[in-house]
């Protein structure tokens, strides 16, 4: 018998490369007894199942198995973390911080999860409004980060940095990163960010190639409210992207605030969950 009794599944949207996997975890469902709801994103790839939106994943299940990569994990997360739905990833992607469990034949480790034996990951997610003279224009929610940059190649932007209403710094830079620890490992760390530990509650700001030598990464409690102040007449073709997925146009004298969600997500890994060795293996350290 399974430890959950109502089960999501989602996939890359209509990628039935996966199709293979999502039958042998549909099958592996029924047999622990789970009533499963498959996403929209899975039609026509289980035979005689209808589907259902990430909504009622979310207002009736009590996990969700992500079949993907990091990716699609990245947006599953977004669509469910309001509900407090926990996620499973299973790995169908390439790179596989996330989605880290392995869709071997017999689905040994998903089997072990669903029967309660896994590590819980608790991860920070962050909340991101585009606020324009007084009136909030775009809502959105990141996993990874928020990056406030300029659309036109080789185009620097301006912006000014608060935190907590305080004064930080005046940036001249390709733009700016601001980054959950979960995302310490993607673009942040491309562009020479430290590797923070996701149970660590911080949020890294990252400016992308500063004009000034003296510019470097700064760490800053999860609590905090950040405020990018975007100051360049440039700025018509700027923008803030959340986990590079979702696209909000932003303008001169906008403020962007961000500021971690009040929820955080839980990750459900296998058993022998170990991060480090995922750096060592994802970053082909020795």
């Amino acid at each position: 018998m399974s430890a959950f009794t109502n089960v999501g599944v989602i996939v890359r949207k209509q990628d039935h490369s996966v199709a293979d996997t999502l039958n042998d975890i549909h099958a592996l469902l029924q047999r622990k007894g789970c009533t499963v709801y498959l996403d929209h994103s899975t039609a026509g790839m289980v035979e005689g199942m209808t589907t259902v939106g990430c909504d009622a994943i979310g207002g009736h299940c009590d996990l969700a198995i992500v079949v993907g990569g990091d990716g699609t994990l990245l947006a599953s997360a977004r669509d469910l973390v309001d509900f407090g739905v926990p996620l499973v990833g299973v790995n169908r992607g390439r790179l596989g911080f996330l989605t880290d469990v392995h869709p071997d034949e017999k689905l040994l480790q998903l089997a072990a999860i669903l029967e309660g034996d896994y590590v819980p990951d608790e991860r920070l997610m962050l909340r991101m409004d585009v606020e324009r003279d007084g009136e909030v224009m775009s809502t959105d929610s990141a996993f990874n980060d928020v990056v406030i940059r300029n659309t036109q190649m080789l185009r620097i932007v301006d912006f000014e940095v608060y935190i907590d209403g305080s004064f930080v710094n005046h940036q001249r830079a390709d733009g700016i990163i601001v980054s959950t620890p979960s995302g310490s490992t993607a673009y942040s760390l491309s562009n020479g960010g430290p590797i923070v530990n996701p149970q660590l509650q911080g949020i890294i700001l990252q400016p992308i190639c500063p004009h000034t030598l003296s510019s470097r990464p700064l760490v800053v409690p999860e609590d905090c409210t950040i405020e990018i102040a975007v100051c360049d007449d440039g700025a018509p073709n700027a923008q803030a992207v959340c986990d590079g997925q979702l696209y909000h146009h932003v303008q001169r004298d906008d403020i962007v605030r961000i500021r971690r969600k009040r929820r955080h997500l839980t990750l459900l890994h296998p058993s022998d969950y170990d991060y480090f060795q995922i750096l060592r293996a994802k970053l082909n350290w020795r």
